[in-house]
């Protein structure tokens, strides 16, 4: 009697994910569609229709295991002790490991361009996951260079900090990284990685310090969104 095959579904899944992630490397999101991620991954459209009715269902999953994929990527990095240098060393090589200075961070980057623009196609209540999630970051690394204790919530972390500089700075800086990652992706041969690293340490020199005198003290939180 033949015994029916049992099918790993999850794995299926992520077989499909690793599929798209390598079609959004090579074409973005716009080629994540049924038939290209059939053909990636070896399977007939029919197959793939079993897991995602439409190009829709098989882009929302997409964009969650991308994401998903960044997170395991970039957090360990970021978040790994640093205990040498300076306070603005330190902050530093934390934000740049959102910045596409060598070959995997410049695929992170294309990655997370990709799931900027779905939120962009199809935009949530909540505002952008991404976006809230780095303004979070930037947040954390700004009240460190303020002597402010870390936020050990996640969901704490992505609230206003009650210090008005360092929502202040962190929008100034969350500009400042976007911008400058455009440009390291963009116009390489004006934008080093050194010139990268230079500009950014100038900026977070900039931060004013508890015992300097602020300048910004009434200023409101940034919008949202």
């Amino acid at each position: 009697m033949d015994v029916p095959r049992l099918v790993d579904h999850d794995r299926r899944r992520a077989e499909l994910g690793e599929a798209a992630i390598r079609i959004i490397l090579r074409e973005g999101l716009a080629g994540v569609t049924v038939r290209g991620v059939a053909a990636e991954a070896g399977w007939s459209t029919g197959s793939l229709r079993h897991y995602f009715s439409n190009q829709h269902a098989l882009q929302a999953y997409v964009v969650q295991a991308t994401a998903d994929t960044l997170r395991r990527r970039v957090l360990p990095r970021a978040q790994r002790p640093r205990t040498g240098g300076s306070v603005v060393e330190q902050v530093a090589t934390i934000v740049e490991e959102m910045l596409p200075l060598d070959d995997e961070r410049r695929e992170e980057y294309a990655l997370w361009s990709a799931i900027v623009e779905w939120e962009r196609l199809h935009p949530q209540e909540e505002g952008s996951v991404s976006w809230n999630d780095q303004r979070a970051l930037h947040r954390q690394c700004i009240a460190a260079l303020r002597g402010h204790e870390p936020v050990r919530d996640p969901g704490q972390a992505t609230a206003p900090h009650p210090d008005a500089e360092v929502e202040l700075w962190a929008a100034l800086l969350h500009t400042f990284v976007d911008g400058l990652a455009a440009q390291l992706m963009n116009t390489p041969s004006q934008v080093s990685a050194g010139t990268a690293g230079h500009l950014l340490r100038s900026l977070l020199r900039a931060v004013p310090r508890p015992e300097q005198p602020a300048h910004h003290t009434e200023v409101e939180s940034p919008p949202q969104g």
